[in-house]
């Protein structure tokens, strides 16, 4: 009974997005295995009961989080699918706590690896892709290493305050002093790597760095990411949501480094050449550069072995500026992509094929 009344007040909480749910459910989970192995007398656990009650009852009178979209304000999304995905984060959190963030890494890329090509639709969307752009590489082991990658990139984003902890025994840097050369830039990067690793470059760098993002569907869990990105020179309050321009033309107002992954699909945008193929892009980065008058700094996080990476910054791409603003943007774009395509081409096994680029 005492374990169904905690379990009731602990999911009050968690629907209702409250901090204090978090160690909420360590402590069930801890008091689960506790009373499997002993015998314990219930009346020691009303304390414990008296404070899930007193979280509970604040719970209910709490404000529900914020949404995105009017999909997620769904009751059985908010009552039901939110919170249980975040329920299954945080039992995989305290699953993988304790192991060593190598052995973490190998784990989650050797699972990947074996279980990732059972899933048929992004298996076939990985092999498409190859065929188009890189027919050479369209075969089942190269796919495997992809699915090791981005199975060892997942597991790794538990552990980014390890990395921050000891960025000097996981991290290199290669040119690292461009980031000095120029005094603002626009930073594009592809899906690469471990590419949230980024952010540490610019830790003491003196640098202001605004990171996009794609928000999660989940706003129970949309925190967690922002927490686990936000490190270094990047706090929460500089995360800007994909395709919200006025936070970043704030940014750059402000003489902040702005973030771009730059290379996914988009409706409706121009097609311009991918890695020898044309796909849909947004030109936000070369709008952007060519408003601010601001070079475009091509970056990546390359695997190195294990779960050391390298943080790499490329080179500088100029826009383009003439009489004809459109073709400058497209032509910038062009440049853009056609650097992230070397990078890409150099060490193709870490691109993220996984989604429609395209389509």
């Amino acid at each position: 009974m005492i374990t169904l009344f905690l379990f009731a007040c602990l999911w009050i909480c968690t629907i209702k997005g409250m901090k204090a749910s978090a160690p909420m459910t360590y402590v069930f989970f801890a008091f689960l295995v506790i009373t499997a192995i002993f015998n314990i007398n219930a009346i020691y656990l009303l304390p414990i009961a008296a404070i899930y009650a007193v979280l509970a009852i604040i719970g209910v009178f709490a404000p529900w989080p914020e949404i995105t979209s009017r999909r997620q304000n769904k009751p059985i999304k908010r009552i039901w699918k939110h919170p249980r995905e975040l329920f299954g984060y945080r039992i995989m959190n305290a699953l993988f706590y304790f192991l060593p963030l190598p052995v973490l890494s190998w784990l989650g890329g050797t699972a990947l690896q074996t279980f990732g090509p059972l899933i048929k639709s992004r298996q076939d969307t990985m092999r498409k892709n190859l065929e188009m752009t890189l027919p050479d590489c369209a075969n089942d082991e190269f796919m495997k290493r992809v699915w090791n990658n981005w199975g060892r990139t997942f597991v790794e984003g538990l552990k980014f305050t390890t990395y921050r902890k000891h960025m000097d025994k996981y991290i290199t840097y290669r040119n690292k002093q461009m980031i000095h050369e120029r005094p603002q830039f626009i930073l594009a990067m592809p899906h690469f790597g471990s590419m949230g690793i980024m952010a540490l470059a610019f830790v003491n760098s003196g640098l202001r760095l605004a990171a996009t993002y794609k928000q999660a569907t989940n706003p129970l869990t949309n925190h967690i990411l922002l927490q686990n990105y936000g490190y270094g020179n990047v706090n929460e309050e500089y995360f800007i949501p994909v395709g919200n321009a006025i936070p970043m033309v704030r940014a750059l107002r402000n003489g902040e480094i702005l973030d771009i992954n730059s290379d996914q699909r988009i409706h409706d945008a121009p097609y311009i050449e991918f890695i020898g193929v044309p796909a849909r892009t947004s030109t936000g980065v070369s709008q952007l550069a060519r408003k601010f008058n601001l070079p475009v700094l091509v970056g990546h996080v390359e695997r190195t072995h294990g779960a050391h990476h390298e943080i790499v910054f490329d080179e500088f791409v100029e826009m383009p500026h003439t009489d004809d603003e459109n073709a400058d943007i497209l032509d910038g774009m062009k440049l853009v992509n056609d650097a992230m395509s070397r990078v890409i081409k150099n060490k193709p096994d870490e691109y993220l094929w996984l989604h429609r680029r395209w389509k």
